[in-house]
């Protein structure tokens, strides 16, 4: 039996290389489709607020901010209290492009859902909410024992 680590990476890589194929037969990516679901989700992040949401580097998520400006997806604009901000949002061909790019992520979901019985669904959804919460939790405590003098604990 694969270590739980492995099997969640594993698994992950399958999931994420179907809906790539998906994506990029739309002319899209799954980066697109976070960021735009991001800001969707979240209007008028700064760029600094949306890379930290999206795990991108600044430099990363400027190239994609780019792009995506460049297509009509979004909107950057100067924050009026301080100017070194600079916030995005979605236009309306922003707006669409979620949509669409909605379904295709609704579809893999779809196709989960079809491969375990609804109990086994329910609860793996659960299980991995959890897990995630208690991971992001442990990353915390040990950034916090950091930042105040103590020794991290071994994980």
């Amino acid at each position: 039996m694969e270590r739980l680590g492995r099997q969640l990476y594993l698994t992950f890589r399958t999931m994420r290389d179907r809906v790539d194929e998906e994506m990029a037969a739309a002319g899209a990516s799954m980066s697109q489709w976070a960021l735009l679901k991001t800001v969707g989700d979240e209007p008028d992040l700064s760029q600094r607020e949306l890379a930290d949401r999206v795990l991108l580097t600044g430099s990363t998520l400027t190239h994609h901010l780019d792009r995506l400006e460049a297509d009509g997806f979004v909107d950057r604009t100067r924050d009026t209290a301080d100017r070194r901000i600079v916030r995005v949002s979605l236009t309306p061909s922003g707006k669409h492009r979620r949509a669409e790019l909605d379904t295709i992520v609704t579809a893999g979901d779809a196709t989960i859902r079809t491969l375990l019985s609804e109990r086994d669904y329910q609860t793996l959804n659960r299980l991995l909410a959890t897990l995630q919460q208690r991971l992001e939790d442990h990353h915390l405590e040990d950034h916090h024992l950091d930042d105040h003098g103590g020794a991290a604990r071994a994980t």
